[in-house]
C-alpha cells in the first residue's frame, strides 16, 4: 500500500524542511538507480522467459510423442488408407492440437505423409514428402535427415520448414513398420507469444516497484529526522499497512481467478454457479481422500479450491455457436469442443513460467490440459490412463460430470440423482479413479448439500 500526501505530510516536521534537499537527492539517487536496474532485469528476464518457453515446448512435445507412440501401437509396414489400423492412427492424430499452430501427423517408411490433421479436407498432403528435411538436434549442433533418425526413442529438436520457419519438433519410430510420428510447433508463434508476455509482466513489476521506491523515500525520511520514537511508530504502521496489503493480495488473487473462470463459465452456463459448485465438489472430495494420498495437505486443498475452477478455462477459445449448439455436433464441431484442454493448458504454462513457477497456476494448468483424460486412457487429449493423470484431475473430472450430469443444459434436461449415481458409479475403473468413485459414494450427501445451496435460480435454469 502507498503512502499518500497525508502520510507524507504527517511524517514531516519543521526541522526536517531544512533538510529537503538532501531528501530530493536520496529520492533522485534512487530513481537512477531503479531504472538503470530496471534496464538490466529486462535483459534477463527476457532471456530467462524465452529459454523457459524453449524447455517447457521440447519437452511437451516429447511428451505427446510419447504418449501417441503408446496410443497408436501397432501398424502395417504398408500404408493403406482403408486399414482400420492406419484410421485409428488418422483419428489420434487429429485429436493433438497445440494453441501455438502446431500439430502431429505420421510419415511412411518413404517420409511421405500418411496421416495429417487436415488430410480429410486436404488429400493431396499425401503427396508431401518430409523425408530428406533436416532436424538439429538439442544435444549436437549437427543437422539430420528425417528418414536418417534410426533410433526407436523420441528425438526432439529444430527443423526448418521453408514457408513456416523453424518448429520445435519431436519425431519417434512407430515400431517395426518404418513409419515415424511427427510432433511439431513453430517457434515464432510461440516466440512472439513469450515476447508479449514478457513486456506486461515487467509492466506488472514495474508498477509493482512503485510503491516500494515511496516506501524507501519515506524510510530515508524518518532517517534525516532521527527521532526513535516517530521510527517505531512508522515501523508499526508499516507492518500493519504490509500484512493489510498481504491480505489484499491473497483476496485479489482469489477474485481474479474466481472472476476468470466464471468468465469461461458464462460461455455455456447462464450463472458461473458451476465452477463454484466445482470448487466446493472438488474440495469435500479431497478431504476425504487425504489419508490416502500424501500429497494431499490443507495447502494443496486450498490450492485446488481455486485451481479446480480454471478446469474450463479453454472454453473460452471456442465460438458460441458451437458451445452452446442445442443440437448434436458435427465431427468438426466435436473436434473444436475437444481442443479447449489444451488450449486452456498452454495460456496457463505460460503464465506458470512468467510468475516463477506458482504452484496454483501449475495445478490449474494440470486440471485444464487433463480432466478429459480417463482412467482407462480412452479420454483425451493425450489419451494418458491410470495414475499418469495428476490426482488434482482426476479427482476435478468426477466434481465436474458428476454436476454436469445434476444440470440442464440447452442441449439436455437434468438427470435425477439415482441416474447419475449410477453413472458414476459404473464409470469406476473405465472413466474415473475407483478410488475417487468410493470417495464419491461417501460424501454424495455433502455434495448433494452444496448442490442445493448453490443451485441456479429457477428462472435459469429455464433459460438452460
Amino acid at each position: 500500500m502507498t503512502l499518500d500526501q497525508d502520510d507524507i505530510t504527517h511524517m514531516i516536521d519543521k526541522p526536517l524542511r531544512n533538510s529537503f534537499v538532501i531528501l530530493a537527492a536520496f529520492a533522485i539517487a534512487q530513481c537512477i538507480a531503479l531504472v538503470i536496474g530496471w534496464f538490466f532485469v529486462y535483459n534477463a528476464t527476457h532471456e530467462r522467459i524465452a529459454e523457459s518457453v524453449d524447455e517447457v515446448i521440447i519437452d511437451n512435445n516429447r511428451r505427446v510423442a510419447e504418449s501417441l507412440v503408446s496410443a497408436i501401437g501397432e501398424l502395417p509396414s504398408k500404408f493403406d488408407a482403408t486399414d482400420a489400423a492406419w484410421q485409428r492412427a488418422q483419428k489420434l492424430v487429429e485429436s493433438v492440437e497445440f494453441g501455438s499452430g502446431g500439430f502431429a501427423c505420421i510419415l511412411d517408411e518413404s517420409g511421405a505423409i500418411a496421416c495429417h490433421p487436415d488430410m480429410e479436407h486436404d488429400p493431396s498432403l499425401r503427396e508431401i514428402n518430409l523425408g530428406s528435411r533436416l532436424i538439429t538436434p538439442t544435444d549436437s549442433d549437427e543437422a539430420v535427415s528425417i528418414n536418417d533418425i534410426g533410433s526407436d526413442d523420441v528425438q526432439v529438436g529444430v527443423a526448418d520448414f521453408s514457408v513456416d520457419g523453424k518448429h520445435y519438433v519431436a519425431t519417434q519410430m512407430l515400431t517395426e513398420s518404418g513409419a515415424r510420428l511427427l510432433v511439431h510447433q513453430p517457434v515464432s508463434g510461440l516466440s512472439a507469444a513469450s515476447e508479449q508476455v514478457t513486456s506486461g509482466l515487467l509492466i506488472q513489476m514495474g508498477a509493482a516497484a512503485t510503491p516500494i521506491l515511496i516506501l524507501t523515500v519515506g524510510i530515508g525520511i524518518l532517517f534525516i529526522r532521527g527521532h526513535s520514537r516517530s521510527l517505531r511508530r512508522w515501523n508499526a504502521d508499516l507492518e500493519s499497512k504490509i500484512e493489510h496489503r498481504t491480505l489484499e493480495v491473497r483476496q485479489s488473487r482469489k477474485a481474479i481467478v474466481t472472476a476468470l473462470a466464471t468468465l469461461a463459465d458464462y460461455r455455456d452456463n447462464e450463472t458461473g454457479q458451476h465452477v463454484v459448485r466445482i470448487s466446493e465438489y472438488s474440495v469435500v472430495l479431497a478431504r476425504h481422500l487425504q489419508d490416502q494420498f500424501e500429497e494431499i495437505d490443507e495447502q494443496w486443498i486450498e490450492r485446488l479450491r481455486l485451481a479446480s475452477m480454471l478446469h474450463d478455462i479453454g472454453k473460452v477459445g471456442v465460438p458460441d455457436a458451437i458451445l452452446r449448439k442445442p443440437g448434436k455436433l458435427t465431427d468438426d464441431e466435436f473436434r473444436i469442443i475437444k481442443s479447449h484442454p489444451s488450449f486452456g493448458a498452454d495460456t496457463l504454462i505460460k503464465v506458470h513460467h512468467e510468475i516463477d513457477n506458482d504452484p496454483l497456476v501449475q495445478m490449474a494448468a494440470e486440471i485444464a490440459l487433463f480432466h478429459h483424460e480417463r482412467w482407462d486412457g480412452s479420454g483425451y487429449p493425450t489419451g494418458i490412463q491410470g495414475n499418469q493423470i495428476p490426482l488434482s484431475a482426476r479427482i476435478t473430472a468426477v466434481a465436474d460430470v458428476y454436476d454436469a450430469l445434476m444440470s440442464p443444459r440447452v442441449y439436455k434436461p437434468a438427470m435425477p440423482i439415482e441416474k447419475v449415481r449410477s453413472i458414476i458409479t459404473e464409470s469406476s475403473g473405465s472413466h474415473f479413479d475407483p478410488a475417487i468413485v468410493d470417495a464419491f459414494a461417501a460424501v454424495e450427501a455433502e455434495l448433494c448439500e452444496i448442490r442445493s445451496r448453490l443451485e441456479e435460480p429457477k428462472h435459469v435454469q429455464m433459460a438452460a
